[in-house]
């Protein structure tokens, strides 16, 4: 029989982390409504669910708005570098459609390695900026080679962001009548079930030591062999404002 004290903390428990989660959602929300700041929201909003994973969240409007600021600049350089790339997939994908045959299909096949490209790196790129310090190519490069030498997680976390998202963006009549959860809870809840998952490959890399702050130096062992992860050490407010 369940002991009733367990149930009641596992209920605080859950409630303790859905209250967090709304939080985070309305910060994240208010603070990309510039655009340009939704890489710093990003990695803010990561900050803190990795260490709400690990159960070290602490204050949490406190944390998210202290790695957002301590992220601000190179996850705003990266999320610019997104932007500009995914501004010129689309204007490649609207000049491909005025066109048939040979010249649409390179166009095409030309945004699908692009698209690729994305894919193998924006599932760890934020989380990178957030966990650790890094220089902008490196912090890119440990994304792209995160993805490669773990697929199968990169996979659940592109179908936990890309399935609802695809879904609203194919099928706006069900963003109309689901809005209020996006700006509730559902960007902090993708982005908490994924640092399971993220958290995972960071103490893969780094020898089960990604709790203890200790830098990653070596790739994944499913990274092709003459591959290696950039050494990097972990990111906080207080090491950015110290320089």
């Amino acid at each position: 029989m369940a002991d009733p004290g367990e149930n009641q903390s596992l209920l605080v428990r859950a409630l303790d982390v859905f209250g967090n989660l709304f939080i985070l959602n309305l910060l994240f929300v208010l603070t990309s409504i510039p655009i340009i700041t939704i890489g710093a929201s990003l990695a803010a909003l990561y900050s803190v669910t990795l260490k709400m994973v690990r159960r070290e969240e602490g204050a949490v409007v406190k944390s998210y708005f202290a790695a957002w600021k301590a992220n601000f600049k190179q996850a705003t350089l990266s999320w610019l570098a997104v932007f500009v790339v995914l501004v010129i997939m689309a204007g490649e994908f609207l000049y491909a459609t005025n066109f048939s045959g040979g010249l649409s299909s390179m166009y095409l096949v030309v945004i699908g390695i692009e698209a690729a490209v994305l894919v193998c790196v924006i599932p760890f790129l934020f989380p990178l900026i957030a966990r650790y310090e890094n220089t902008f190519t490196g912090t890119f490069k440990n994304a792209f080679l995160l993805t490669v030498g773990n697929l199968w997680d990169t996979i659940k976390i592109v179908l936990l962001w890309g399935v609802p998202i695809g879904i609203v963006a194919l099928h706006p009549g069900i963003f109309y009548m689901t809005w209020y959860l996006w700006l509730v809870v559902l960007f902090a809840l993708i982005a908490w079930l994924s640092s399971f998952t993220i958290r995972r490959v960071f103490e893969k890399v780094s020898g089960g030591a990604e709790n203890k702050a200790e830098p990653i130096t070596g790739a994944d062992a499913d990274v092709a062999a003459d591959s290696t992860v950039e050494v990097i050490t972990e990111s906080s407010p207080d090491s950015h404002s110290e320089e």
